[in-house]
């Protein structure tokens, strides 16, 4: 009979296994073995994770900078707009923009664990997951390790992974943080999304984060099914800063990255003992990218039952009109991709940032979500909805749902 080796294992030392282990420490948990699998521990700098939320929002206390501006922007025309939910009257209660570099995330989680000896990291490559009747299992190169409950973020789960997605978009990206020769950037508004740029049959935008008159991270970001090499993201950042009147451009730092966008299914569960935390556990929101806050969330609710002892459950869904709104989507974006701009555009034109952004945290109430809905485009939403509406009845009578 094999022994357990943990009483908890964070396989994946990513943004979700890092929050999963930030949870553990604030419980008094010091008497209950905990290990973290990944192929290193080195604190990372090649991403940032933006995002909205109050200032007590988890990880809000790491981040270098905050707006309460965001600025939205297309051909001929752009509007700002000042967050104010969830709490309008109070400062300290309303909604902000946040940045947290990957480099603070990780120091300070892993300067945190390095304290507690209850904690043990293991630097070897994952090769896969099981089930046996002591829990949930690890398989590494030098062996195995099992703890009750494992939670992983390196990989979809086989029954996910054998599905494809009818809809696969990318979010794909690439940035420069710069420093310029004359002062273009307004530090007090964060542009969310800059459409005045060509589309390149895809939906393209560029995003910046200004940190003062002439310091920015600036991305040039597009969803289309396929990456592009980092040097067509280069040139567009180049010709954005020129038209912007930068002058000379100093590069700081780059990051580039893809982000799944796709419709396929992705289940908190791996097996038993085994949940898929982050991305593959679904977390991030297909017509968005945005992540960050949902792993929270998600490694909170786990390891609150971890905690307890008691059975997990899987996080609980939103309702069911924003998943089929996000397909819906997609679905355009996918087949139309010429129709992306004129969307959101049509999107920002009628409706506040406060509003997109509560619809998009999926919190928002079933009539403030039909103004929104019933002033865009309807004829390619209707198709759409049809199409998916048709793929749904397909999929349940071939048992697939």
């Amino acid at each position: 009979m094999n022994a357990v080796d943990a009483d908890l294992i964070i396989a994946g030392a990513g943004c979700a296994g890092l929050s999963a282990l930030w949870q553990v420490m604030q419980r008094p948990n010091e008497h209950r073995k905990v290990i973290v699998i990944d192929r290193d521990f080195e604190v990372g700098d090649d991403r940032t994770w933006a995002f909205w939320g109050t200032r007590d929002a988890p990880f809000a206390h790491l981040a270098d900078q905050t707006w309460d501006q965001l600025r939205v922007r297309f051909p001929g025309w752009e509007t700002v707009g000042r967050l104010q939910r969830p709490n309008g009257t109070s400062p300290n209660g309303r909604r902000v923009y946040s940045r947290v570099r990957q480099r603070d995330y990780d120091a300070a989680i892993l300067h945190d664990a390095a304290r507690h000896p209850n904690i043990r990291f293991v630097a070897q490559d994952i090769i896969g997951f099981r089930d046996d009747h002591t829990g949930g299992v690890v398989e590494l190169p030098e062996g195995e390790l099992r703890a009750p409950l494992v939670l992983q973020s390196t990989r979809l789960s086989p029954s996910n992974d054998a599905v494809p997605a009818r809809h696969p978009l990318r979010q794909h990206f690439g940035g420069w943080e710069v420093r310029t020769q004359h002062p273009i950037f307004d530090p007090q508004v964060a542009t969310l999304m800059d459409f005045d740029t060509d589309q390149f049959d895809a939906t393209a935008f560029f995003y910046v984060l200004p940190e003062a008159r002439d310091r920015a991270l600036v991305e040039f970001t597009m969803f289309s099914p396929q990456p592009r090499d980092p040097a067509f993201y280069d040139i567009q950042l180049r010709d954005y800063l020129e038209r912007r009147g930068a002058g000379a451009v100093s590069i700081e730092r780059t990051e580039y990255g893809v982000i799944p966008m796709d419709d396929r299914r992705r289940d908190q569960q791996w097996g038993e003992h085994v949940w898929n935390l982050g991305t593959v556990g679904g977390m991030t929101k297909p017509t968005s990218g945005y992540t960050f806050q949902r792993i929270h969330a998600q490694a909170r609710h786990l390891i609150d039952h971890w905690a307890h002892g008691t059975t997990p459950t899987p996080l609980p869904s939103p309702p069911h009109r924003y998943q089929y709104a996000d397909r819906t989507l997609l679905n355009i974006l996918h087949h139309h991709p010429e129709r992306g701009r004129p969307i959101f555009e049509r999107l920002f034109a009628t409706s506040s940032i406060d509003d997109v952004l509560t619809f998009l945290d999926e919190d928002s109430t079933l009539g403030n979500d039909a103004r929104m809905l019933t002033k865009l485009p309807w004829a390619p939403f209707l198709r759409a909805a049809a199409t998916e509406f048709g793929a749904d009845l397909l999929a349940a009578v071939s048992g697939r749902r």
